[in-house]
């Protein structure tokens, strides 16, 4: 065929769309695929733990028939009938006996063996005799009256002598809805041949004996498994502060009021599924609450197998538009390739996107473009470079004819107070200082002639202040070749001079010129111990002068700005009667103005 994918047009290349179609209705199909699937075996899990719950529930429930069966041990032990059945109420020994017959012989036989089933027994007699095992001593004490007038009783004489299973307060003379509680077997007690009343009968059970049936349940599931009354309170739990507390409320209004059942519940940010299922024997709830993220590691495999079909659909839908979108795409990436050097500064990069018509225009175009860019950009490069001479030159030449000024006048007043040898000192060293500050017309110095320049005009302003000061000027060697602009030193020693030794009356003045370097700067530093200068004086030197003012300080820091950047220029230290410390921040190296 005369034709490739090179060379087809752009509208053409859109017909890869239809891979897009692929994937999504892949994606659909097997994520349609996988609910069904997940909703399947989220039912049979359910299925499965109720079924596991079911054969839990009547393992305990088997566990309490055998202490329920204890009962007829109890009634049938002669010893027991005839503690129960005779009135020792006023014969103390006779109560001793009986007590000592009971926990000697009585309750190893019907007990023994079982301590790890069975926590405390108690009975309390029709004639006010009450037997006790690991029971409150202070219940041991209280009288048939007040044993009648307990919940516990009345509820076990409500059964007529059938078991009765309670998870009750341990003391069981409270009436109090909270506190320890006690999984009991109660029963008014009858004898076994005469059916004579014997009393009141509990036995408490442990509650290792119950969780023992259920700890392992379901335990791969991350299950919370545990046993509630039909109160709500908790009977067993794995965390053991939790029994005898409330139910959380939320699950208890998903099981309350029906018997078996499952539901889904949020839970402190965690989805669980809760099952429970109701004992027909005693009325009690096993529930296990199981994370949600532990049931759906059951579909992981299937999750596995619906994904690797779609990846593997999706991955050949993708080979094959990849195949075609790199025509498209390759000479789009390598267009912003050359878009970003050129926004890197690279005005001069060419690009080739091969012969396609849309794409051969786009380059041709771009090619253009750059070349107008380069052009535009050296244009303005040299007209920012004139504009930055121009505005250096109009703030030197403020200067110069300043200092000639001063020095000319100076030399004049000599003339009248006829001063001849120190006219000519001054002359020769103004000489010098306007041969430095010429520097053949180049902007820029180095500091060893700046600082050169500076000697000169501390001589001349000496000469004229007819030694009312003196100078100290020191350099670090190793900055006395850097390049600086010419005469930054000098409007800021005139200022010294005229602003803070001038003023001087009963002391003699000092001025320090030290250059040195610190980290990558360059620090050219005017120190005087003058009147110094409050923050307004400071402020006003700054601010650009009005048509009638001086330009010297102001001057100086535009020059170093325009020269430098923002990041360099003056600054100031000074204070009333306390000096001034001038520094001047310039970079370490040289730079092309």
């Amino acid at each position: 065929m005369g034709w490739s994918l090179q060379n087809m047009r752009l509208k053409s290349k859109l017909i890869v769309s239809f891979v897009l179609l692929i994937v999504i209705s892949t994606s659909i199909i097997g994520w349609v695929f996988f609910l069904i699937l997940k909703e399947a075996i989220v039912n049979e899990v359910g299925q499965s733990v109720q079924e596991v719950l079911k054969q839990t529930m009547q393992n305990i429930d088997y566990k309490l028939k055998d202490i329920d069966e204890l009962y007829v041990n109890i009634v049938s032990n002669k010893d027991l009938q005839f503690i129960m059945e005779t009135d020792a109420s006023t014969d103390t020994t006779a109560r001793a006996n009986f007590e000592k017959t009971f926990y000697e012989i009585v309750y190893p036989k019907i007990f023994g063996g079982r301590s790890e089933q069975i926590q405390s027994v108690s009975i309390f007699g029709q004639y006010g005799l009450n037997l006790f095992v690991n029971t409150d001593a202070t219940a041991a004490n209280r009288i048939k009256s007040e044993i009648e007038q307990t919940l516990i009783y009345q509820q076990s004489y409500s059964a007529k002598g059938k078991p009765l299973w309670l998870f009750s307060n341990k003391d069981i003379f409270s009436n109090r809805d909270s506190g320890p509680k006690v999984i009991y077997n109660a029963r008014k007690t009858l004898g076994l041949l005469d059916l004579k009343e014997w009393g009141l009968m509990l036995i408490s059970v442990r509650e290792s004996f119950i969780f023992d049936s259920f700890k392992n349940v379901l335990t791969d599931m991350l299950a919370i498994t545990y046993l509630v009354d039909e109160k709500g309170f908790i009977i067993s739990h794995v965390s053991k502060e939790r029994v005898s507390t409330k139910a959380d409320p939320h699950v208890w209004g998903v099981i309350n009021g029906s018997s078996n059942g499952s539901s889904l519940i949020l839970l402190q940010g965690t989805m669980y599924s809760v099952h429970y299922f109701t004992s027909q024997y005693t009325g009690w709830k096993l529930v296990t609450l199981i994370p949600q993220a532990a049931v759906y590691k059951h579909i992981e495999l299937a999750k596995g197998t619906i994904i690797m079909i779609v990846l593997i659909t999706v991955a050949l839908s993708i080979l094959f538009s990849v195949l075609i979108s790199s025509s498209i795409t390759l000479p789009l990436m390598k267009l912003i390739r050359h878009i970003k050097k050129v926004r890197d500064g690279d005005i001069h990069t060419k690009v080739h996107l091969g012969t396609q018509e849309e794409f051969g225009e786009i380059s041709e175009s771009f090619n253009e473009m750059t070349e107008e860019i380069g052009a535009l950009i050296s244009k303005v490069r040299d007209d920012e470079k004139k504009i930055r001479e121009a505005e250096l030159r109009a703030l030197q030449a403020q200067i110069n004819p300043h200092i000639l000024y001063n020095t000319m006048d100076s030399i004049y007043w000599m003339t009248i107070t006829k001063e001849y040898d120190e006219i000519a000192e001054m002359t020769t060293a103004f000489a010098q200082f306007f041969r430095l500050i010429l520097n053949k017309g180049d902007e820029m110095t180095t500091i060893a002639k700046e600082l050169e320049t500076i000697e000169h005009y501390l001589h001349i302003q000496k000469l004229q202040f007819k030694d009312k000061f003196e100078y100290d000027i020191k350099a670090e060697p190793d900055v006395l070749e850097e390049s600086c602009i010419k005469l930054i030193l000098q409007p800021l020693v005139e200022n010294a001079l005229l602003h803070g030794i001038k003023p001087l009356k009963n002391k003699r003045g000092m001025i320090s010129i030290i250059a040195k370097r610190e980290g990558q700067l360059i620090l050219l530093e005017v120190i005087d111990n003058g009147i110094g200068m409050d923050l307004e004086q400071i402020e006003a030197l700054l601010e650009q002068p009005s048509q009638n003012g001086g330009y010297g300080i102001y001057n100086i820091n535009e020059r170093i700005h325009l020269a430098y950047g923002e990041g360099y220029g003056l600054h100031f230290e000074s204070r009333r009667d306390g000096g001034s410390h001038i520094q001047i921040i310039l970079p370490g190296g040289y730079v092309d103005v």
